[in-house]
């Protein structure tokens, strides 16, 4: 008995003895191998003995429960293991709240997820590629407060008795109660405790349908493709890498067909986020229809005072097939070569108030656009900008002139109706900026270093006061469009100085009539909604001063003398060469009102005649009817015949601006000269009776 006893203690001592004899290593391997044993026996008890079908029903209750919307489980739930915990589910849908019908919120075709099993053990989540394949979400607005998803972010019967909020899971891995939340670590721990990955996602075939009911609008996004390469998230921040979208957009208003899909696509090779809320530089590849976008991006903070910057650049193409791509119907304009090149490239900055371009460089055809521009108020929308811009033809993108009416079609055709002013808009505006243009061109004027002013808000738009050369002289003008009163106001203060009157006739009516050097002032204003309206009740005050001229198609000498033989029953003389008057000095002081000029001073001075008179121009119908009365003042001769120094005679000015008619009033003429004759007589029986009086009383 002792020796067994003595045996037994010696065994249990060697025991001892080999026990402490093994290493720290050796003994985690036995023991996380039993663990893995144990691990593995229970994930194979898991899937002898648990059907996941057979939870099928909690399932459906938990979510109606939790969000008030049935969910129907339509297809088998799969379960696998190891590596990957997954699971697989096939035809679900989740409905509509009550009152949106019984369409479907959203169905999916089938979904899987898979979770590797080893990193569990160290708070870690590590899931497999996510696939989602026929996503179907339909949404509906009916207001700004009532849609089919605003409820999905409320708890339904969630709240235990005691009103304490049940406790979640946080991306660290621990429980969050009373919307607290800890983590597996400090922001900057290296521990890679509460770190979660997701190897790739693909979202295969989606479709997301948009329909707003106040708009009777509806928006389609189709065969929306989404991958990714690694999603994570740890200590060290957040990233995405390889992610590619694509699909396509389309949109219908109730009324109109629908419009062609349009296709897009976004290429971003990687995006990180660091514990900070930094986002790291990223470039971003971008297309609409043909339309390429290319973005680099870095923010220095995401959080709080938000700040973004990078770039932007559109590469060179035709804009007409981009139009045409995104479904738009390039217009139709007077130069046919028009949009046949566009480039965008600029430096952004955005912040929660303000987005600014910095270095831009914009290319339209032949222009060039440089400078800088932006949203100074995100919440306003008021615009900023000092841009100078090469040159531009505006002309070359006005629709195309219409035809010129023959005179049947002149008396027949229907008067244009008046065009509206955008007032909603221009009340809307808030803009303020300078723009210097090298060359502009509109309506046939040519203008030169034109430095122009803008500032607009809460309905006051004043543009200027602006300069610019034009035709060997300047343009001084302000002009103020008034949209807050209930009929907007409009106010011209325009200035010419020694202008070439020829070229802007030349270029404004292709006219050569009237040259010379000319100083204009010009004051008035109008009130209305439309056009037409503005142009009507335009009143004010105008004056011109020309020097050193000539009116072509017109001699004003030789009519005279051409009166003169008549009156003396000759032959009226004939030209002797081109109709021209040339003058030292036309002058014109006129009022305006309601569209209709009033002159009643002109004067125009030659080196032998003097001519005044007045008349109206009425600027819609563009009508003259004005009266000179034309007079030598010096002896003058024209088609060999000398013309008398006392002659004045009476001319007829009607016709248009560009087609003037000018012609004796032989009737007025005839009754002054009538007159003179008749005076003329008087005054020789006068005199002759005066002479037989004086005769008469001598002796």
């Amino acid at each position: 008995m002792a020796r067994r006893v003595a045996n037994r203690h010696n065994g249990r001592a060697s025991a001892t003895g080999e026990t402490a004899s093994m290493s720290p290593v050796r003994i985690l391997i036995i023991t996380v191998a039993t663990l893995l044993a144990l691990f593995v026996l229970a994930i194979i008890g898991l899937l002898v003995f648990v059907d996941p079908n057979a939870y099928r029903g909690k399932i459906q209750q938990a979510v109606l429960q939790h969000t008030g919307r049935p969910l129907t489980l339509g297809g088998k739930l799969e379960l696998k293991v190891f590596p990957w915990l997954g699971l697989s589910v096939h035809d679900v849908t989740l409905g509509n709240p009550p009152g949106y019908g019984s369409e479907p919120f959203a169905s999916v075709q089938s979904a899987s997820i898979g979770v590797k099993l080893l990193p569990l053990l160290g708070h870690r989540v590590e899931v497999s590629r996510i696939e989602v394949t026929g996503l179907t979400a339909n949404l509906v607005s009916r207001s700004p407060t009532d849609n089919n998803w605003k409820d999905l972010g409320e708890q339904h019967g969630t709240e235990s008795a005691t009103g304490t909020a049940p406790a979640a899971a946080t991306p660290g891995g621990h429980a969050t109660q009373q919307g607290t939340t800890t983590h597996g670590g400090s922001a900057n721990d290296s521990n890679v405790e509460g770190a979660a990955s997701i190897a790739a996602l693909d979202i295969s075939n989606a479709t997301l349908v948009y329909r707003d009911e106040t708009r009777k609008s509806t928006t389609r996004i189709a065969d929306l493709q989404i991958h990714t390469g690694e999603v994570s998230v740890d200590a060290g921040g957040a990233g995405v890498d390889k992610l590619a979208v694509e699909g396509t957009y389309s949109t219908q208003t109730a009324g109109t067909p629908p419009a062609a899909p349009l296709k897009f696509s976004l290429r971003v090779p990687r995006i990180a986020l660091d514990p900070q809320q930094k986002l790291a530089p990223a470039s971003i590849e971008a297309k609409l229809g043909d339309l390429a976008v290319n973005l680099t991006i870095a923010g220095e903070t995401l959080s709080g005072d938000r700040l973004v910057s990078g770039s932007i650049t559109i590469p060179k193409a035709a804009p007409r097939p981009l139009l045409q791509s995104l479904g738009v119907t390039p217009p139709v304009m007077r130069d046919s070569h028009t949009l046949s090149a566009f480039a965008l490239k600029a430096n952004y900055r955005l912040t929660p108030r303000q987005l600014q371009l910095s270095d831009l460089s914009l290319t339209l055809d032949d222009t060039t656009v440089t400078g800088r521009a932006g949203v100074d108020d995100l919440e306003t929308s008021a615009l900023g900008f000092d841009l100078q811009v090469n040159g531009i033809n505006l002309d070359r993108y006005r629709p195309p002139a219409p035809p010129e009416p023959d005179a049947r079609t002149t008396a027949s055709a229907a008067p244009q109706p008046p065009v509206p002013l955008p007032l909603d808009t221009l009340r809307k505006l808030d803009a303020h900026g300078t723009l210097r243009v090298g060359s502009a061109t509109f309506s046939g004027l040519v203008f030169t270093d034109v430095l122009m002013p803008l500032t607009a808000k809460d309905g006051l738009v004043h543009l200027g006061p602006t300069r610019a050369h034009l035709y060997g002289g300047s343009y001084n003008g302000d002009i103020t469009l008034d949209a807050r009163p209930v009929q907007a106001h409009l106010t011209l203060n325009e200035h010419l100085r020694a202008v070439d009157i020829a070229a802007l006739m030349k270029a404004a009516f292709d006219s050569t009539r009237l040259s010379g050097h000319a100083d204009a002032n010009v004051a008035v204003g109008g009130t209305g909604n439309t056009d037409q309206a503005l142009i009507h009740s335009l009143a004010g005050k105008i004056d011109l001063n020309v020097t050193k001229g000539a009116i072509e198609g017109i001699d004003i000498a030789l009519e005279l003398q051409r009166a003169d033989d008549l009156l003396k029953r000759q032959v009226p003389r004939a030209a002797s060469g081109p109709a021209r008057t040339v003058f030292n000095t036309l002058r014109a002081n006129a009022t305006l009102d309601q569209g209709v000029l009033r002159n009643d001073d002109l004067q125009l001075e030659t080196d032998f005649l003097k001519s005044h008179g007045g008349g109206t121009l009425n600027l819609t119908s563009q009508a003259i009817d004005y009266r000179l009365v034309t007079g030598f003042y010096k002896p003058a001769t024209a088609g060999g015949k000398a013309a008398p120094a006392a002659l004045e005679v009476p001319l007829l000015i009607t016709g248009t601006p560009a087609k003037p008619v000018v012609r004796p009033d032989i009737a007025a003429l005839a009754k002054g000269q009538l007159r003179q004759e008749v005076q003329k007589r008087g005054d020789d029986l006068k005199k002759k009776l005066g002479e037989k009086l004086q005769g008469l009383f001598s002796h």
